[in-house]
């Protein structure tokens, strides 16, 4: 810190104290964690945070996407059997397709027997889809090139094999 003088009228002296303020620059580089959960959101956020990037402006957040590949792959799903196919629970999945129908990009229909509500993609939804598998696509490609895909592959399996075990209890 340096002192600056400065002679103002009336014989007053004034004294103006300046500081350069420098960014600490130091990143706490991430941490091993003893906690198997703690660790498993460790990757989901950075694996999130890559994804996300690569959809960019789209409008449409990963986990919208997701439901939407889901739509894509196993058409006519109730809310609670999509929440089952992502392993989501119900009032997230309600929350995710209201979002979805509102974009216009889903929309239900009654089942035959008009208890159920079941969901489709609208053409702006198909076509939603189509848009952004390019950009998911390079954000897989870029997660296989950071982890390797051996790596990446094992890791989905892995991932999938918890998922699945830790969720039958």
């Amino acid at each position: 810190m340096a002192s600056k003088f400065r002679e103002i009228g009336l014989g007053l002296t004034s004294h103006v104290y300046t500081c350069r303020v420098r960014p600490k620059m130091t990143q706490m580089p991430l941490q091993a964690l003893p906690c198997y959960c703690a660790t498993l959101r460790q990757a989901a956020r950075a694996a999130t945070a890559l994804y996300e990037a690569a959809l960019g402006d789209s409008g449409v957040p990963l986990t919208q996407f997701t439901a939407l590949q889901v739509m894509v792959r196993a058409p006519n799903l109730t809310t609670t059997e999509l929440a089952e196919l992502i392993g989501i629970d119900q009032t997230t999945a309600t929350r995710t397709l209201a979002h979805i129908k509102k974009a216009g990009l889903a929309r239900t229909r009654s089942a035959e027997d008009g208890r159920e509500r079941r969901w489709v993609l609208s053409a702006e939804g198909e076509r939603t889809v189509r848009k952004l598998t390019t950009k998911w696509e390079k954000a897989q490609a870029a997660f296989e090139a950071r982890l390797g895909t051996t790596e990446a592959a094992a890791l989905k399996q892995s991932a999938y094999l918890a998922a699945r075990k830790l969720a039958s209890r």
